[in-house]
């Protein structure tokens, strides 16, 4: 996988939209990353996997940063699951810990999904 590769795959569970992000969130990447999550958010909670994400970019970081807005503009919610270390430094790194919920397990995000409504 390239520097400019990013696959994001959603899939609706119930009301839930889950997203999986594979690969790098960057400046070639990041606009594809904030269309595709900010659609499903217009339908409802998402649950964003970042299992796979291989690294996050100050690009990538300001494409979580619009998605935290366009989040609370649609009165929804974001719910991180599956962070690696290098994103969970990242976000530290970049001041932004606490722009979303974080759940430990998917089980846990898909609670706090629906209690978003």
């Amino acid at each position: 996988m390239s520097l400019d590769d990013l696959v994001v795959s959603t899939e609706k569970i119930d009301t839930v939209y889950v997203t999986k992000l594979q690969g790098n969130l960057n400046n070639l990447t990041a606009q594809k990353c904030v269309q595709t999550v900010a659609s499903s958010l217009k339908h409802g909670a998402v649950i964003l996997d970042l299992e796979e994400l291989n690294m996050v970019t100050t690009q990538g970081i300001l494409a979580f940063k619009t998605l935290s807005e366009e989040a609370f503009l649609k009165k929804n919610k974001i719910i991180l699951v599956n962070l690696p270390l290098s994103v969970r430094q990242a976000f530290s790194m970049a001041g932004v810990r606490n722009l979303f919920p974080i759940a430990a397990n998917e089980e846990a995000a898909f609670k706090m999904a629906s209690r978003s409504r």
